[in-house]
């Protein structure tokens, strides 16, 4: 399942165990959403809540990046990860593409949790695209082999 992919290798990113995922996930329930999406809050709250996490780069720095940061996961969450794959490939990186044309992050100027939940949402998809289709969509294509080059990615 892709959530299970995507929360396996977002909690490896930032280094947190199981045990630490679990605790931290106990202690910050979202008892207002009820969904199977619930995981992708958690991971949220739990690496925003971490103490050893509070000063990463990938998280904001402002109010307005949290509210970007979360609303590009709700766009993931949405339209990536509960949509059929051929719907996914064409409109959203259609979208993703016009977006990346113009920015080189989905947030602020640098990577961050938002880049991270997209870029484990997309592998899938990219691992399927032809050799054309990422030509047509290179500006996503860019950002995607950028994030993927990273050490810790």
């Amino acid at each position: 399942m892709a959530l299970n992919f995507i929360e396996q290798n977002v909690t490896k990113y930032f280094n947190i165990s199981n045990q630490q995922y679990s605790n931290l996930t106990k202690a910050n329930e979202i008892q207002h959403l009820k969904s199977e999406n619930l995981f992708v809050w958690k991971v949220l709250e739990a690496i925003s809540s971490s103490s050893n996490l509070k000063n990463s780069d990938v998280l904001w720095s402002s109010s307005e990046e949290e509210f970007l940061i979360r609303q590009w996961i709700e766009y993931t969450n949405t339209h990536i990860l509960h949509v059929n794959v051929g719907q996914v490939s064409s409109h959203v990186l259609n979208e993703l593409n016009q977006f990346f044309a113009r920015q080189s992050f989905l947030v602020a100027n640098r990577l961050t949790i938002a880049d991270i939940f997209m870029y484990y949402s997309l592998i899938s998809i990219f691992k399927d695209l032809s050799f054309q289709s990422k030509e047509k969509h290179q500006h996503v294509s860019r950002w995607f082999n950028f994030v993927q080059s990273l050490p810790q990615v």
